[in-house]
């Protein structure tokens, strides 16, 4: 970047201004080098000094620049700053000045000196104006005129031309230009190349031969042009060009163009970015069908919780899409088929999930999905957000009506029996009261969660938050002398865990286990979780959040105003825990996504299937118009009934066309068309009525059945047809209707997220992890020994005094080993470490135990 300066001398000192430029990455720099020049010029500057401090100005282009770096005390004899201070403008020279150059001139010439002559003329030069001085609108002009080139000065005649497109009104496109551009206020501010770049722009986004453009339009792409950064304004007039009006150029994770220009299936006021396609993504990794045009709010909030948790598989797609070219121009549709057209297994791989989206992201039409794609996606266009509007609307209104009523007998007397017949009946209908569980006891995690000591825990008292009794386990031997403790770990009887008693059990002979309020220094096999925790002494936990803080460790610990909530990071190493060290609890303490069976239906698609086969084959029914050919038959046996007649004549001929006992007129009387008429419809009235041949088909049966009621009878045999439409629970009953053992995946996944005997909720993923690290483990040449040693005790509880503070303390490891008395701990810990070199795991896993007080 150039850096010219002017510094003038004081009017007093007499001496000449100078003019000195550099070339500088920063104005820093810059200010250095030119403290440099002025020092090796001797010129000093400032209040007392001959020249004023330096003034930046706008950089010259001109043939006459002198080097750069050196300060030059002629420049301002031939240029001088304009009003604004910045622009320099060639000086306009006197009239002798020019009599006398003439005459040097013509001096030359005569002596022959012809070089000095050429040099002379060539410092002529025309009066030009620099483009800098002039009006904001013909600042514009001028760069429009330019053709492409960068517009410095310009002569007399392009001013004309200039001010010629300024006045001309009739120019719709340079009008529109001139007034977009005092419109937007970043085009006002803009510096001379800027305001090159814009322009040709405009002129390549508007083609000045081609449709004039609107105001409003040109004032959009200008703002927007602004607004882009530098690199990406190439690539947002290309999008302009095509015409896709976009707002910005987005970049995917990997710098590339994420597209978002072209129309989708999405609407037209939906911005799209690549958070938006995160929601899209997490939307796609849910088990259920759904409109993917209109989504449920449940399912979306459920969608947004998956982005800000980061959920699997939800981030490994997130990740791979985020890096793809062009993401943002594909449908939602495609996204959703893409994501639901394999299984989660495949983010595992990453090299794999890209050639997966390389082969399968393709489509022709982005705004108009194939019904092929939108099965893929599991689009269900029956059920939207607005239906389960409705449905709850109608559920409330419903229970409103159920309420119990108190019914005005009148004279002020009102009747209760209708809060007594329903009081009686809600309590009838009461659900049981769901009884909590103990079933979700925390095992060590990365860090596990102590309860402060203090509270005693009594055959008959509540164990901890549960509200049940306590029934556990025999209590080991215990004496003071830790010598006398007993290690025989059939001492302690080992029973159900406390949270699978979740209905009376049987009355026992056996006394009920009684725990200590305060445990003596020693060892003890078989503790409860609950009891332990509860239990009196310091544990690792509270130790390391002492080491956070003392007002943390009084929150948690003391005041128990910081409730540890359940994770899934806290369930999987819960989950990693009892694989490797009791597997035995895992169908006690975890409850596993249940396996769909082969046939179950899993998606709308496969219940309208089974629909549409079991219709076709029952037996056909009569249609409606088979109905109505049978009619018209009846009908066609009938005798016809005479007409009325239009006119006295027709009315005549029906008359004289009865019977003779209808008709009725003596000889002598007039025969009047009303009269006629009754005697026609008398005779009417002794005919057989014809039935209806118009109507629903049920209206027509209902013909049908006075003619041939047998035929209806049959017809009502014949099993009805299950309807087609209507909500995905609509058709689960239709199916179930005829197919009681039918299996459905969203309602076995509904039971076992209910979860109602409150045990750890595992996925199948989340269990394929768990078993992969649990054989790691095993099979693994230290740990595995370790795991599966003959000698080995899991969840034995130690209570002492530390030698140091004095302080009790208790201690818990996960798994101990008795080798020829000598007793080995061994701790478990569960942790996540992503994208660690191999030589370099090591370290990292040793300051991942540092970190975590692991040591």
């Amino acid at each position: 970047m150039e850096f010219p300066y002017v510094v003038k001398a004081t009017q007093k000192s007499g001496k000449p201004d100078a003019f000195v430029w550099f070339t500088a990455k920063t104005e820093a720099r810059a200010n250095l080098m030119l403290d440099v020049a002025l020092e090796d010029a001797g010129i000093e500057t400032g209040r007392g000094k001959d020249y004023a401090k330096p003034i930046r100005t706008d950089f010259p282009v001109v043939d006459d620049l002198p080097d750069e770096g050196e300060v030059d005390f002629t420049w301002c004899d031939r240029y001088e700053l304009a009003e604004d201070q910045r622009t320099w403008n060639l000086k306009l020279k006197t009239d002798d000045a020019a009599q006398e150059e003439n005459h040097q001139t013509d001096d030359n010439v005569v002596d022959g000196e012809t070089g000095h002559a050429e040099e002379s003329q060539q410092t002529e030069k025309p009066n030009l104006i620099v483009v800098a001085t002039l009006p904001f609108r013909q600042r514009v002009l001028a760069q429009f005129i330019g053709d492409g080139e960068y517009f410095y000065h310009i002569d007399a005649g392009q001013k004309n031309e200039i001010v010629r497109l300024e006045m001309d009104t009739d120019n719709t496109y340079i009008q529109n230009l001139l007034l977009a551009a005092e419109n937007v206020e970043a085009f006002k501010k803009a510096i001379e190349h800027d305001i090159h770049k814009v322009v040709n722009a405009v002129k390549k986004v508007f083609p000045v031969d081609g449709k004039k453009p609107e105001l409003a339009t040109v004032i959009q792409f200008l703002t927007v042009w602004f607004k882009t950064e530098y690199i990406d304004r190439g690539l947002l007039v290309k999008e302009w060009q095509k015409g896709n009006r976009v707002a910005q150029i987005q970049r995917t994770d990997v710098k590339a163009n994420a597209g978002g220009g072209n129309k989708t299936d999405r609407n037209t006021d939906y911005v799209h970015t690549l958070d938006t396609l995160d929601v899209e993504i997490a939307l796609a990794t849910l088990p259920m069908d759904f409109n993917i045009y209109d989504i449920p709010g449940g399912v979306y909030r459920r969608a947004k919780e998956i982005v800000s948790k980061k959920e699997s598989p939800f981030s490994e797609w997130s990740e791979a899409l985020r890096k793809t070219a062009g993401i943002l121009d594909y449908s939602r549709a495609a996204i959703f088929a893409l994501i639901r057209g394999t299984s989660s297994e495949l983010v595992n791989f990453p090299g794999r999930l890209r050639a997966y989206i390389n082969a399968n992201l393709t489509e022709n039409d982005h705004s108009n999905p194939s019904e092929e794609t939108l099965v893929d996606a599991g689009h269900t266009p029956d059920v939207s957000w607005e239906n389960e509007i409705n449905e709850k609307v109608a559920a409330e209104l419903k229970t409103a009506a159920e309420q119990p009523q108190i019914t005005n007998m009148g004279n002020g007397v009102f009747s209760i029996e209708g809060l007594m017949g329903d009081q009686q009946t809600q309590t009838d209908d009461r659900s049981p009261v769901k009884e909590e569980t103990t079933s979700d006891v925390q095992m060590e995690e990365t860090v596990s969660d102590e309860e402060q000591a203090g509270n005693e825990v009594q055959s008959g008292e509540s164990s901890l938050e549960t509200g049940q009794e306590s029934h556990t386990g025999q209590q080991a031997d215990v004496n003071q002398n830790a010598d006398s403790v007993s290690q025989n770990s059939d001492s302690v009887n080992q029973t159900e865990p406390v949270a699978a008693q979740t209905e009376p059990e049987a009355q026992s002979d056996e006394p009920a286990v009684v725990y200590p309020a305060y445990f003596e220094p020693g060892r003890y096999e078989g503790l409860p979780n609950e009891v332990y925790h509860a239990a009196n002494g310091i544990s690792s936990t509270q130790v390391k959040d002492a080491r956070v803080s003392l007002m943390y460790f009084n929150a948690r610990h003391v005041e128990k105003t910081i409730i540890k909530e359940r994770s899934p990071v806290l369930d999987m190493g819960n989950l990693v825990h009892a694989l490797a060290l009791q597997p035995e609890l895992l169908d006690a303490e975890f409850s596993v996504e249940p396996v769909i069976p082969e046939g179950a239906f899993t998606t709308t698609a496969t219940i309208r299937t089974f629909i549409d086969e079991y219709n076709a084959s029952l037996p056909a029914q009569l249609s409606a118009d088979d109905i109505k050919a049978l009619l018209e038959e009846y009908n066609a046996t009938l005798p016809a009934q005479l007409p009325l007649g239009a006119s006295l004549e027709e009315t005549g001929q029906s008359y004289m066309a009865l019977p003779a006992e209808y008709q009725r007129i003596e000889d002598g009387q007039k025969q009047t068309a009303a009269a006629m008429k009754a005697c026609i419809k008398e005779y009417n009235a002794t005919l057989p009525a014809q039935v209806k041949t118009s109507g629903s088909r049920d209206a027509l049966l209902e013909q049908l059945a006075i003619i041939n009621p047998d035929l209806v009878a049959q017809e009502a045999q014949k099993p009805q047809s299950l309807k087609v439409s209507g909500t995905k629970a609509d058709l689960i009953q239709a199916v179930k209707s005829v197919n009681p053992d039918a299996v459905f995946a969203d309602e076995l996944l509904d039971a076992w997220r209910e979860n109602p005997q409150g045990k750890v909720l595992v996925t199948r993923q989340q269990l394929s992890t768990a078993l992969t690290i649990q054989k790691a483990l095993l099979q693994h040449p230290t740990a595995g020994m370790l795991l599966q040693h003959p000698s080995r005790a899991v969840e034995v509880s130690y209570f002492g005094f530390d030698d140091e503070t004095g302080l009790e303390v208790r201690v818990r490891p996960d798994l101990e080993i008795d080798l020829d008395g000598v007793r080995i701990g061994a701790d478990l810990k569960t942790i996540s470490m992503w994208n660690v070199k191999q030589e370099g795991l090591r370290a990292k896993l040793h300051r991942e135990i540092i970190d975590r007080d692991y040591h």
